[in-house]
């Protein structure tokens, strides 16, 4: 018996059976990422008008959380700085110009503008006002971070954007999500670090800080504006087809303006990164082989700005021409370090830097010997007054306990005594003592003997004389 398989019909099959399976997939992750179903619109437009007044309350809740992110700005504290974008109102007005914008509404437009515009001066003024009495006013790096952006910042304001009315298009808004995009876009700090440099009148870097928010707030509101146009919130019918397209076309040409200089800016981070690989590519890859490589590598500095690699070789073993001008050649194969100058700085041979040189190293010999006396004569000093301070500690023992031992001693004194027989000169230790009127020779003979003995136990030593007064 012959079996025979027909090849159309399992392919027709196999075809079918896949059709089933992606349209499968297809409508599970369309039930997964729709969140349409989960839209309440009046909640929303509610929720979005009554946020963008900053009068009255929230007013001061900014003025309070623009006063703490300027202190964590200044301690230079990133928790406190958190703390404070989590309390603070600025999304409001923010949220309002997307939703305007979105639906048309002119008169929530003209209210959200001249909130945001109240919210802009309020921080800024705070924050200027705040730096310029307070008496520390170092830049933190957390100030400084505030003054660069790129297009990573445009995408973190973007996404958050979406999560951020995503979220407040959920019938209960997710609280947390709210409190996370207030944190990644980080409008506040721009606004505090504006303050800041206002103060102490850089008006550049008050400048980038300023556009940094206007970057946060701008691509907030595109998002907004995106997510409402896709979820059909109605539009407002006072409102024309021909206005509606401007509005939707200056929309976008400013974003699209505002988008300009941050690419420009992360392309130069981009070459910035590339730039500093392939330089330590190239010092690990060519240095090796030179005799003091280790070295060369660790003093390194590069700069690209400037374009220059500077290597260090002072205290070392000079560099010849021919290997610093092969390894200028091997610089550039490297496609990022093409135009890159390397510099050596390192003693030169000719006799004219050799006489500098030693004219140096004499000049700086001569300030040595000097500091070197300097030093002996302080430190002579020192000994002398330690020694002093000894023997006197050594004197008021002694004659603490002799007025003791002793009560016919009137008075005691030890002292130094040069004696000459002009053929050689001698120091003698001195004990002069005074004793009682009354007591008789025999007697004051008898205590000397009595004191020497007692003092030679004392001074450990019996190289002195007595003599009495």
């Amino acid at each position: 018996m012959e079996t025979k398989f027909d090849f159309n019909d399992n392919s027709e099959e196999i075809k079918k059976n896949a059709s089933g399976l992606f349209n499968a997939l297809f409508r599970f992750t369309k039930k997964v990422f729709n969140f349409k179903n989960d839209v309440d619109k009046n909640l929303v437009v509610n929720s979005i008008k009554k946020d963008i007044s900053m009068i009255g309350t929230t007013s001061w809740i900014l003025v309070c959380s623009i006063l703490i992110a300027s202190v964590g700005l200044n301690a230079d504290s990133t928790a406190v700085v958190i703390g404070a974008m989590l309390i603070s109102p600025l999304m409001g007005p923010i949220l309002g110009l997307g939703f305007s914008i979105a639906t048309n509404d002119l008169d929530t437009f003209k209210n959200s503008s001249m909130n945001f515009i109240a919210m802009v001066l309020i921080s800024v003024l705070t924050a200027f006002i705040f730096f310029s009495l307070f008496p520390i006013k170092d830049q933190s790096s957390e100030l400084l971070t505030r003054t660069e952006f790129d297009i990573r910042d445009v995408l973190i304001a973007f996404f958050g954007g979406l999560a951020l009315i995503i979220a407040k298009t959920k019938k209960e808004n997710i609280s947390t999500t709210i409190f996370g995009v207030a944190i990644a876009t980080a409008l506040m700090p721009p606004l505090c670090t504006a303050g800041f440099y206002l103060a102490i009148y850089d008006l550049t870097n008050a400048g980038k800080a300023m556009y940094l928010f206007i970057i946060n707030s701008m691509y907030i509101i595109v998002a907004t504006y995106l997510v409402l146009k896709l979820l059909k919130f109605p539009l407002l019918n006072y409102t024309n087809s021909s206005k509606r397209k401007l509005i939707s076309k200056v929309l976008t040409f400013i974003s699209i303006i505002i988008l300009i200089l941050p690419i420009f800016t992360f392309l130069n981070a981009v070459n910035k990164a590339n730039f500093n690989k392939e330089v330590e590519l190239f010092l690990n890859d060519e240095l090796v082989g030179l005799e003091n490589y280790k070295y060369l590598i660790e003093s390194a500095k590069s700069d690209f700005d400037d374009q220059e690699i500077v290597l260090n070789n002072y205290g070392q073993k000079p560099i010849s021409d021919d290997v610093i001008s092969l390894l200028k050649s091997k610089l550039k194969s490297y496609k990022h370090l093409e135009n890159t100058t390397l510099v050596f700085k390192q003693l030169e041979l000719d006799k004219n830097s050799n006489s500098f040189i030693k004219e140096l190293r004499l000049r700086d010999s001569i300030e040595i010997v000097e500091k070197n006396l300097q030093l002996d004569e302080l430190s002579k000093e020192i000994e002398e007054l330690k020694k002093l301070s000894r023997e006197k500690l050594l004197f008021e023992k002694i004659a603490k306990e002799a007025n003791l031992i002793y009560p016919d001693l009137k008075q005691f004194e030890i002292f130094e005594k040069i004696r000459t027989d002009f053929n050689s000169t001698k120091k003698i230790l001195v004990v002069n003592v005074n004793w009682e009127n009354s007591l008789t020779d025999l007697e004051i003979e008898k205590l000397n003997l009595s004191l020497r003995r007692w003092l030679e136990f004392q001074f450990e030593s019996d190289d002195f004389i007595i003599e009495n007064n």
